[in-house]
């Protein structure tokens, strides 16, 4: 079977093996390095954005809780003196002058 192979060829595939193989793969390297570095940083820069969106996001949400918080404590505060001012009043304790 090997007789058959035209020798030119094995010398032409040995030399495509051993020059362009190497040579397709620093292109490859030369040519997709900067693309995936400028990719990351792209993608990098795109989570800092979000990172930074969300975080005013939360900080509105933490402020907004915050205020209703202190809007439910002064209307049980409210409640509870409004209770405790008809309790009096159920008592006798509103009828002096």
């Amino acid at each position: 079977m090997l007789a058959s192979i035209d020798p030119l060829l094995i010398q032409l595939v040995a030399i495509t093996c051993a020059l362009g193989i190497p040579g397709v793969a620093l292109a490859g390297h030369l040519v997709l390095r900067p693309l995936v570095r400028d990719i990351t940083k792209a993608i990098q820069a795109g989570k800092g954005a979000e990172s930074s969106e969300v975080e005013r996001r939360l900080a509105r949400l933490e402020d907004a809780y915050y205020q209703l918080d202190q809007s439910v404590t002064r209307l049980l505060e409210a409640e509870d003196f409004r209770r405790q001012l008809e309790r009096g009043r159920e008592e006798g304790h509103g009828d002096r002058p």
